[in-house]
């Protein structure tokens, strides 16, 4: 058991035990949801006095912890142990809270059914794909790239390459048209016979 010497020493040992056992109840357990992170750490008003619990716990282990070492291990009076505590208690604190809001971003946890949908899709064909048969097409979704089997909505075959829109999707196979709108116009007049020629 740690010696103590007189009320700040306990207070500081106090602090350290307080911080450390909630800390690890919070992590084990989930005891100590008091309900004090529920503010929004993304809105725009968020301050530096907006912190969540486990930085708050950090903070007070840090604080009491070192402040008790410093007063016995380095004898330095508490005038000067206390603002290097707090200092560090603050520094550990802060990486602690900027750690949590990169964990509890919105943006990575709530699935946006519109990012999901594949009608509508653009993907570039990655396997030819013959007239009246079937290839297949790369596209990206939610970040990910994805590789499907696929077939045209008409009777026309796609090069490698080719980008197209993904229409639907009937048992695993999409149905793909081509995105560039110039491309059937071009196709039309390749197939057309030249006027003057019978």
């Amino acid at each position: 058991m740690p010696e103590v010497r007189d009320a700040a020493d306990a207070t500081l040992l106090g602090l350290f035990l307080f911080g450390l056992l909630l800390t690890v109840a919070t992590l084990l357990f989930g005891v100590a949801d008091l309900g004090l992170h529920h503010f929004d750490p993304h809105a725009d008003d968020a301050g530096p006095l907006h912190a969540s619990m486990g930085a708050i716990l950090v903070f007070l282990t840090w604080l009491g912890g070192v402040g008790y070492l410093l007063r016995r291990a380095a004898n330095l009076p508490l005038l000067v142990a206390l603002p290097i505590a707090a200092l560090l208690g603050i520094g550990i604190a802060a990486v602690v809270q900027m750690a949590v809001r990169k964990l509890s971003n919105p943006a990575g946890s709530v699935l946006e059914p519109e990012q999901y949908r594949l009608p509508g899709t653009i993907g570039r064909v990655s396997s030819t794909i013959r007239a009246g048969g079937t290839g297949e097409v790369i596209y990206e979704q939610g970040g990910v790239r994805q590789v499907m089997a696929a077939r045209a909505s008409g009777e026309v075959a796609l090069p490698r390459g080719t980008e197209v829109i993904l229409l639907r999707v009937d048992h695993g196979i999409a149905t793909v048209e081509v995105f560039d709108p110039f491309w059937n116009l071009e196709e039309e007049r390749k197939t057309e016979p030249v006027a003057g020629r019978d």
